[in-house]
This record gives C-alpha cells, structure tokens and sequence, in this order.
C-alpha cells in the first residue's frame, strides 16, 4: 500500500486493491475459507494470559475478558475511515490532495488538479497557486478569487456564474501505533481517518495494554490521552480525534485491573484509573443484576505476602478505592422471605402471604376466604420452625379458637399452617363389583348407594350373567369385640328376572362401605369355540366346535376329508398355550445352553403338537384322536420334497430331500459340522411338530432319521471369554503349589 501511494495511487484504489487481496488470501482456489489476519486477532484477545490466571485464581475468570478488548476483533464491526462524507470545512489541504473545482452558470468548466509536494496547484490560464497548510474553506475563498480573473461572472452583486471546490482523492497518512498493541507498527491511512480507525487496524490494545490511558504524541509531545471507557461504557465519542500524518499512538501497559464477576450485567475484567472507586466499577459495569446482593460486597485483596479479604458495606461503595488484582464476585440474595406464612388444606385460597408484627391464626384465616365446608374444626396444626432450624408442630382445637374460649395464637414467620379436611381423616370408601357386568371394579362408595346404583355404574349385567343370584358380601366389623368370632363375612344373595334385571328388593339393597358384589355366570352359557383347518382338504377354514369332546377326526369329516396331493404324515396340530415364569425361565435357560436365540418371548405362544394322522385316520376316537380346544389350527400339507440344515454348520442351506440319506449327508450338503458344532445333540424337527435327538452308546453316534420337510439343528458351543494372563497365572501358581504338596505329602510316607 505505501509502495501504491508513493507511486500516485489514490487511496480509494489502495482500499480496493486491499479488498481484492484480502478475498484471494480468505478463499483457497478451491473455495476453503482460510484464516485471516483480523480471525488471528480475535483468537489472540480470547485467551487470558498466564500471569492474568495467577493474579486472578477465582475458577470464573477463565470465562471472563478484559472489558472492551473484544471491541476492536470484531468481523462485523471493521471501523473502516468513510470516504463517502461532505468535504471538512477544517480539513489542511496537504501535497497529495485532489481538488475538484467544479464552475457552472454562464460558464461551465471543472478542473481536477493534484496539490504538488511544494504545496501548489496549477489551473490552465490562471497558474499555480500555493494552497499549502490552507483549510478547505481558506483554500476556496481564494481559488475563487483567482477564478474571478477569468470568469467575470463570479465577480458583483448579481453574478451569474458560481464556483465549488471539494476533495477528489484524498492524500495518506502516515501512522505510528506503539505499546501494548497487537499489531504494532507504521500505518497508511487516509487524512480522514480517526484513533478508532487506528486502533482497529492494528488490533486494539493486547492482554496487558490500557484502555483509560492511550496517548496521542503530535510534534514530539502528548496532544490527547484517550479514555476508551468514555466510548464503551457512556457511548461518548469525545475522543475519537482526527489523526495527521507522522502522529503517534502510544498504548502503555494497564496500572489497575479488577474482577467483577457475579450477579452484574457485564461480568469483566475491567480497568480502573487511579482514585477510582467501587462505585464507579459498578456504574461502568452496567450496575447489578436483578438477583444481586448489594448490601455488603466482599472485595479479595491481594497484601504483598498473602491474600485477605475486605467487607464493604453499601454506604462506602463511592469511598473504597479500589487496587490493582482486586477481585469482587457479586452473590445472589438468599432464597428465603422475610415476611412469608403460608397456610395448607381446608381453606378457599391456600397458598403463601405476606407476614406482618402481631398477626394471628384469624387473620390469615380471613386473607384466605375462610374455612371450607369440609374443615375439620377440633384441630389445627402450625409448623414452627425453631432458632435451631428444627420444626416443632403445635396442636390447635380450632373450634374453641373461633367460638372465642381459647386464645387466638400469635403466628410466626415463616409458619406453616395446615387445617385438615374431614376426607383427609377418614378411611377411602369403595365397594367393589366383580364377574360378569360391563366394567367390573373398584367404585367409590357414596352415601346410600343401592346394588342396582352400582350395577348401573359397572355397565349393567352381561347375557352370560345366571338368573340363578347376586351376592353380596360385607365385612363384619364389631370394634368392642374382645375375641374373633367364627363369621368373617355376611352374604346376601338376590335373584335376577328372566330379562337380567334385578327384583326391586335387590335393586333398592343399600351397600355398605367395602363390600364386594358376585355376579355368577350361568353354568349353561357356552360361547361358540373356533377352530382352523389348513391344507389339502375340499373346506378349508374355520369351524365352531359342535361339541365339547368333538376330535381332529370329525373335524377332517366336516371338511370333506383329504386330498389327492395331502401329505399324510406332515400334518400338524398347532395349538395356543401359556407359559408360567418357570416354564419361561427354564425354556430361557435351555435355549441359552444351545446357544439359540428365542424367536419371541411372548406370555402366550402358538406349539406345534406331534400327531399320527395316519394312526387317527385308521381308529377315529382313538387315544390318538385329541379333543380340539379353542383356537386350534390344523394344518395339512401337501408333499413336501425340501429339508432345512441350521444351527452350527459352515453354511445354513435348505436342500431337496433324499431318499435313504441321513443326517450326516444333509450336513455335508451344508459345508460340514463348524468348529463349535455340538455333533452329539443334534435333533431334527419333524414336519407334525415332534422331534428325534442323536443317540450316543459308547462311541457311537446313531442320529434321527430325517423325512421330507424335516429341520436338522445343530445346537452351538456357547462362547468362552478366553483366560486373561492374570487368570493364566494364578492357575498356573495354583497348579505348582498343588504339585508341591502332593510331593511333600509322598516324601512323608
């Protein structure tokens, strides 16, 4: 840039030659957004130095910064010089200037003319003229003047012709920026530019440069000492001066910094000039939040040995000055009310309200709208905390206080007042319903409640209810018995119309509390049971079983019998069971030894159920032939021609079936047994559901035979967590001690 300028450039050419070079080093060629100078500065400014962290061991002040020093490392705010103003009326026209006159009226002509080193401009037919350390508004007048000698016009009372002079390209100045700074050294800007235009081109003060006391140093003396505080903390621009060339601007390091963290609006590291005060670090920190505790403020001061701390009461924040490394974290105040009573329970408007001197039960009876109806009036209870924190409960008979014949207590701060309701103390009444109404249950009992009130609430009766009675059963209570009796128990028993509807003596029976009404089901209410058929039968589908006892036989009979294509000894019964837990746990723990994974874990679950249809076929009614249940799913296929290897093999296949192959063979169809085959339990699973397991004598192995549509398993070693060389040892160890007790023991005898 200064290479630019001293050629002639104008300065608003550098700004965009700047632009263009700042946009190639920003963006790579192949678009990655490169780090830049002002990114550098801002990573710079984030960072305390050590010796910050050392002054200052509260853990909160690595998240704090030196107030303002993020102002100048902004990407958003550049505080580039505008070019785009009015000319200044009070601007020193220098060699470098550009001069813009600009004549119109009777005559009309401009003139850009470049003031020279010497301080001279020359216009044609006029010559040079000094202008040399002449204002803009000196410099105009008499460019006027000598304009009048060619333009008639300019000249009398009435002229006709007018003349403007502005600034064209503006000259460079020349910069220096010393001290604790950023980025220190000589800069070229334009004449307009100001000490905050400086600041920002060279990054601002660093982590030990000063704030309150920069200094502009013009002719070899301080002109100005620049306060930035006055800008960031009051907004007053006072002293953002407009620079000359060969100015100096001198950052000395800070004299006075202090943590002020806590509850205030701008937590900071902030600096303070000498005789400063407390109360001036809280106005320039923005004053303290809404939570804060300003009563008193505890002030961390380091003493040339050690660390003390100072309290400062409110009355001397505008008198405490304040000492370098002092650090002040502002406490929020205490959780707790100063006037706060609260009252519980059986009252229109519960909740907390204000305490005043001398206050009785009454009168927070009456700011909460009086008793409700339900309140029990014998007692009351205030919980009073006491000096030692402890709660002490007193006893109240609140009638006696209201009717006046005991004494209206005084209440406490902080006391909490509970006045129970007459449900709280009573036992929850219910009665129950149970068989066969609409939503059988528990009920809440109210008073005189009837049986046909609650059969009503339970939905009414179900058309499997019997004719037969209702009972009801209700406890016996008899509190001034001194020895159980043998009835636990009185039941009455209520018949039902042949329309399900109770006589009116049932209906109008008053319940007690807790007492459980049975409604029966009519032993001679069946409904329909349902039963699937599958396969290669003329009527497939489902049927409604006629009969209780009616079996797989007469099922197939309904059906048409079988097909042509029916593969007789592949039927197969499935049938829908429950298990219990240990039947669960046991089918779980099996399933686990055989390294197989349950397919579902469901309560309920669809079993296959081994049958000889042939065997059912030739002797109906036979102890073959089962009676169907409800839900039941015979299933009948056709010829099946495949058989499925899984389990541990080296490549789990389904295969055409063979005749005269066995288990053996379909494994090595598979790949052959894997390394973790357990070979001697294999099982197959039979197309009807049954299953075959291998048979071992001696050394021997005699596996299943396997049938068209069979499944071989072949179960897996579950896997072992190889021994860990701790473990290694400590059996070896053990092995070697054992050793050497046996040779012990046998040198002994």
């Amino acid at each position: 840039e200064a290479q630019a300028i001293s050629r002639g450039m104008p300065y608003t050419e550098v700004m965009k030659m700047r632009e263009r070079i700042e946009r190639r080093h920003l963006v790579s060629p192949e678009g990655e957004i490169l780090v830049g100078a002002a990114e550098r500065r801002v990573t710079d400014a984030e960072e305390l130095s050590v010796r910050d962290r050392e002054a200052y061991p509260d853990d909160t002040v690595e998240k704090l910064r030196v107030f303002g020093q993020d102002f100048f490392n902004r990407e958003l705010l550049t505080f580039e010089p505008s070019l785009n103003v009015p000319t200044p009326k009070d601007h020193i026209i220098s060699a470098g200037d550009q001069l813009i006159i600009d004549v119109w009226g009777a005559s009309q002509q401009r003139y850009e003319v470049y003031v020279t080193p010497d301080g001279f401009i020359n216009i044609s037919n006029i010559g040079n003229i000094n202008i040399s350390g002449l204002s803009v508004e000196e410099a105009s007048s008499l460019i006027k003047r000598r304009l009048s000698a060619i333009y008639s016009g300019l000249k009398g009372p009435e002229p006709n012709t007018f003349a403007n002079v502005s600034l064209g390209d503006i000259r460079s100045i020349k910069v220096s920026i010393t001290g604790e700074v950023f980025l220190p050294g000589t800069y070229t800007l334009p004449a307009f530019a100001t000490v905050f235009n400086a600041l920002y081109f060279s990054g601002g003060p660093n982590n030990q440069g000063s704030f309150r006391n920069i200094k502009l140093i013009r002719g070899g003396e301080v002109y100005k000492e620049i306060d930035l505080y006055d800008f960031l903390a009051k907004g007053e621009a006072v002293s953002n001066i407009r620079l000359k060339n060969e100015d100096i601007i001198f950052i000395p390091t800070y004299k006075n910094r202090i943590v002020f963290n806590g509850e205030v609006k701008r937590p900071a590291i902030y600096e303070l000039r000498d005789q400063e005060t407390l109360a001036d670090l809280v106005s320039i920190s923005g004053g303290f939040s809404e939570r804060a505790y300003t009563q008193r403020l505890k002030v961390y001061r380091k003493t040339p040995t050690e660390r003390k701390i100072l309290d400062v009461d409110k009355s001397l924040f505008s008198s405490f000055l304040m000492h370098n490394g002092d650090s002040i974290k502002v406490e929020p105040i205490l959780e707790r009310f100063e006037n706060r009573i609260t009252i519980q329970g059986a009252v229109f408007r519960e909740g907390e309200y204000a305490y005043h001197e001398g206050m009785t039960l009454t009168d927070l009876l009456d700011k909460a709208d009086g008793l409700r109806e339900d309140a029990f009036m014998h007692r009351a209870s205030i919980y009073r905390q006491m000096e030692n924190l402890r709660v002490e409960v007193l006893a109240l008979d609140l009638q006696k206080i209201l009717d006046g014949d005991a004494e209206d207590p005084l209440l406490k701060r902080e006391d909490i007042v509970h006045i129970s309701s007459i449900f709280e103390l009573e036992e929850e009444l219910t009665v129950q319903i149970k068989g066969e109404v609409g939503s059988p249950g528990e009920f809440s009992y109210s008073h005189d409640m009837t049986l046909g009130e609650l059969i009503r609430k339970a939905d009414g009766l179900l058309e499997s209810a019997s004719l037969a009675r209702v009972e009801v059963a209700r406890r016996i209570s008899k509190p001034d018995a001194v020895m159980p009796g043998r009835e636990i128990a009185e039941v009455s028993t209520f018949p039902l119309d042949e329309n399900l509807k109770l006589t009116d003596e049932a209906s109008s029976f008053v319940l007690h509390p807790f007492d459980i009404v049975f409604v029966r089901r009519s032993p001679g209410y069946v409904p329909q049971r349902v039963i699937t058929i599958e396969g290669e039968v003329p009527f497939p589908g489902k049927y409604a079983l006629k009969q209780k006892n009616e079996r797989i036989s007469d099922l197939i009979a309904r059906a048409g019998g079988l097909t042509d294509e029916a593969y007789v000894p592949g039927a197969t019964l499935i049938r829908e069971r429950e298990y219990s837990r240990i039947e669960r746990f046991e089918r779980r723990r099996v399933m686990e030894s055989l390294n197989m994974q349950e397919e579902n874990d469901d309560r309920t679950e669809k079993q296959s159920i081994g049958i000889d249809l042939e065997s059912i076929l030739r002797s109906p009614h036979s102890a073959d032939d089962l009676i169907l249940l409800d839900g039941d799913v015979l299933r009948i296929p056709q010829q099946l021609e495949t058989v499925r290897i899984r389990g541990g093999v080296l490549y789990p296949v389904t295969t055409r079936y063979q005749r005269n192959v066995g288990v053996r063979g379909y494994v090595s169809s598979a790949g052959g047994f894997a390394d973790n085959a357990r070979k001697n339990r294999v099982f197959v699973i039979y197309p009807d559901g049954s299953v075959d397991r291998t048979r071992s004598f001696l050394f021997i192995r005699s596996y299943p035979s396997v049938e068209p549509g069979a499944e071989i398993v072949v179960p897996e070693k579950p896997e072992r967590d190889p021994l860990t060389l701790q473990e290694t040892l400590a059996i070896s160890s053990s092995i070697t001690s054992l050793a050497l007790i046996i040779v012990n023991l046998l040198n002994q005898l």
